[in-house]
Parts: C-alpha cells; sequence; structure tokens
C-alpha cells in the first residue's frame, strides 16, 4: 500500500463519511460498515500480501455507495474537501459534454453565487452588490479546484477547502439556494423576499438563474457532498430559471419587500442598538428587547424577530414589530 492509502488513511475517511468498525475481526481483515447496510473489508495492518487488492475492492465499493468515481475517493484520502457540483442540462450535445460559452458563463455563474454567499456570510443578508470583496474571498475561489465533468447530463463537480470559512460559505449557499427553490415553488416573486434572510440576494439569482440557459428553460441543480459525508443536492425544474429571474427584478426594484420572520443565532450586538440576528440585520429601538439581544448573543439562544423587511440601500435590513427570545 502506498502512504496515501495506508490503513490509518483509509479508517480516517470511514470514520469521517459515517462508517465504524464491527466488532469482530478476521485473521486479515476487519469489517466496517455503514447504516444504510453496506460493508467493507480493511486490511488490519500495512504491508499485507493482498493489501492491494482488498484496498482496491474497498475504494470500489466506497465510491459505489457514494455514486462517485473511485479517482475522486482517491483524492479525498490524500486531501479531504467539501464538493458542490453543478448540474447542467444542455439540448443537443452528448451526456458530459457542453457548448463551449455555456460552460464558460457556468463558471462565471458559479464564481458569482460563491461571491454572493461570502457576502451574506461575511455582511449578513442583502440585496444587490456592496462594493469590492475583501482579499480572502478572492483567496477562496483561487483555491477552488474544478474536477472533470461527468455525465449526467453534465456535471461539474467542484472542489472547495475542508475549513471552517470555506464550509461556513458552502453551507451558506446550500441554505440560500434551497431558500430560492421554495420561493419557485411559491411561484411568486414577491416569496423571494423569504429567501433574502436565508441568504440569496438578487446577485445570487441573477447568478444562478443562468444555468437554465440564454432562454431561461433549461433544468438545472446542485448537490453538496461534505467531507464528513453529509449531502444534499437543490433541483429546479424546466422555467426555473424565469421564476429566479423575476425573483431578482422584484429585489432590485422594491424598498418594502413585505412581511418575514427570522429564528436564528444572535451573532452581533452594538451599542447604537444594530443587531444582526442569522443574516438579518435590524435596529432594536425598544430597550427591552435590546437588553435581551445582549443576553441572547453572550449566553449563545436563539432569537425569532418578525416584522417587515426592507431594502435600505444594498443592505436588508429588519423594521421590527416583534421580538423575541428562543430558549
Amino acid at each position: 500500500m502506498t502512504a496515501a492509502h495506508s490503513v490509518e488513511t483509509i479508517t480516517r475517511y470511514l470514520r469521517a463519511t459515517g462508517w465504524y468498525p464491527q466488532p469482530q475481526v478476521w485473521s486479515a481483515v476487519t469489517v466496517w460498515a455503514h447504516d444504510d447496510g453496506a460493508e467493507v473489508l480493511v486490511p488490519v495492518r500495512d504491508g499485507m500480501n493482498d493489501a492491494e487488492l482488498r484496498v482496491r475492492e474497498l475504494l470500489q465499493r466506497v465510491a459505489a455507495r457514494e455514486g462517485r468515481a473511485v479517482s475522486e475517493v482517491e483524492l479525498d484520502l490524500g486531501a479531504p474537501a467539501d464538493v458542490v457540483s453543478v448540474h447542467t442540462h444542455p439540448p443537443d450535445v452528448p451526456s458530459g459534454w457542453s457548448p463551449l460559452s455555456f460552460a464558460i458563463d457556468s463558471l462565471s455563474g458559479l464564481t458569482a453565487a460563491v461571491h454572493a454567499a461570502i457576502r451574506a456570510v461575511d455582511q449578513g443578508a442583502f440585496v444587490g452588490s456592496r462594493g469590492r470583496l475583501p482579499k480572502k474571498a478572492h483567496d477562496l475561489v483561487d483555491r477552488m479546484q474544478v474536477g472533470p465533468t461527468r455525465a449526467g447530463s453534465c456535471v461539474l463537480p467542484v472542489r472547495v477547502p475542508a475549513e471552517d470559512y470555506a464550509r461556513r460559505v458552502l453551507v451558506r449557499l446550500n441554505t440560500a439556494l434551497d431558500a430560492v427553490s421554495a420561493a419557485v415553488a411559491d411561484d411568486d416573486p414577491e416569496a423571494f423576499r423569504h429567501a433574502v434572510i436565508a441568504g440569496a440576494s438578487a446577485d445570487l439569482c441573477d447568478a444562478v438563474s443562468g444555468f437554465a440557459g440564454k432562454k431561461s428553460l433549461w433544468p438545472f441543480g446542485f448537490s453538496f457532498r461534505l467531507a464528513d459525508g453529509r449531502s444534499s443536492d437543490v433541483q429546479f425544474g424546466e422555467r426555473a430559471g424565469a421564476r429566479i429571474q423575476a425573483g431578482a427584478r422584484f429585489l432590485r426594484k422594491s424598498k418594502d419587500l413585505g412581511p418575514v420572520t427570522v429564528t436564528g443565532p444572535v451573532w452581533v450586538v452594538r451599542d447604537d442598538r444594530m443587531v444582526q440576528v442569522d443574516t438579518v440585520w435590524m435596529r432594536l429601538t425598544d430597550l427591552t428587547w435590546y437588553d435581551a439581544a445582549v443576553t441572547a448573543g453572550r449566553e449563545g439562544h436563539w432569537a425569532r424577530v418578525s416584522g417587515r423587511l426592507l431594502s435600505e440601500g444594498q443592505r436588508a435590513e429588519l423594521k421590527v414589530d416583534r421580538f423575541e427570545i428562543v430558549e
């Protein structure tokens, strides 16, 4: 076994992705199982005669369970990473391929979507662009790696460093896309105000609608796979792109986006009574509410806040009419 495929490396990956050893140990292998019933055999130590064969079989089973290529699993053994994959469906091209212009637009759109998620993490909920991105945002994008496309119809995987800040950005992107999907299902542009509080700005909507093609007709989607084995996906059907564009136009033109309720941790409490709950900024003019926010921020409690979401320049801000602590 190579150093990259040592027993220690393999078992570390298995533990991180939800596998666990069984009590029985045979003379040459241990049995590892997953909650879904899958099992693999792991050599008991490095340097055994049949270790190469055992590892090859193990990698094939793990890759098949995860729906990935063996080469991708091997890459994660040496350098664990989170992965976001974009699923597009351009017509009249072989599966796994894409028109050149559309592929370029897709990479640009994904970069713009990541930038929007970074802004939501760093600055809170916003409607449109808010100036230059910080250097760490560009550094993060520079370290993201685009892999070979796969069939089905065209799946473009992007590896993201498995680090705290990058993970926060990726999880925020996933949350924002879930909220955009819910707004699309409502078939009402005003429903996108709820997507804003999840971190989905007009910028993000403009970026992801491009995956539907120039006429906004094609289906598309995203899948997320974290280095610890957690996964999720967000799918958009035909013509979803047009609804997302309509939502983006509503966000950009409206000053009063409508009533919303925000539930989440109290991240920031300032002396001028500006408070950030989850992604949303608000001014708590009621001293009782402000004192409660101070306590919640200090003790790690969540808050539930209702009011009208306003577009204050480029930032979204909540005009509060109800504030309560969630124990």
